[in-house]
């Protein structure tokens, strides 16, 4: 996969968007700028997890591969032999009621989901070949939990949400949580 997003997109090399994990790691979303891997959780948002230590290629998406405003696109993704996760880190502000904050909470998922597809179809639109592969979608909300396997039980509403995926473009691997293992 690393070498079709190379040959499609000329910024991956001059920007430094691509790194190689062979052990765990997490996902900090910057403010105002590309979002960038660490080995440790302070201001992560997103876990992961290498089963078997071998390499997981981390690309920053968002201010590094693509650049344009035109395209609304995802934070980053992570790949490892026939996966591909694309990921969209979302900050939100946590003040005011339950209501407002659930509102908020609604209006960054729909975002998310239309940010995703969006860069999945920009891929596609350079010539990314996913035949074989499986692409995923992650939405991914802080603090990061300390929890050692977080998940989110489905509604009806993420439901609505992964159908929504699907039609804008084609998958319907859509989740929500703070956690990956590959």
């Amino acid at each position: 996969m690393i070498n079709q997003i190379k040959q499609a997109y000329l910024s991956y090399g001059s920007n430094s968007c691509n790194e190689t994990h062979i052990t765990s790691f997490y996902i900090n979303d910057n403010l105002n700028g590309k979002c960038s891997s660490s080995l440790t959780f302070k201001n992560a948002t997103c876990f992961i997890e290498n089963v078997d230590k071998t390499e997981i290629d981390f690309v920053a998406i968002d201010d590094c591969l693509i650049a344009e405003t035109t395209i609304q696109k995802c934070d980053a993704l992570v790949t490892k032999g026939n996966i591909i996760w694309f990921i969209e880190l979302k900050e939100i502000d946590q003040s005011g009621t339950r209501i407002q904050f659930s509102k908020r909470k609604k209006n960054h998922r729909k975002k998310a989901v239309k940010q995703l597809a969006s860069t999945i179809n920009d891929f596609k639109n350079k010539g990314i070949n996913f035949t074989g592969f499986l692409v995923a979608g992650l939405i991914c909300f802080p603090p990061f939990p300390l929890l050692s396997m977080p998940t989110n039980i489905p509604t009806t509403s993420s439901q609505a949400r992964i159908l929504e995926f699907q039609h804008l473009c084609g998958y319907t691997e859509l989740h929500e949580g703070n956690y990956i293992s590959l």
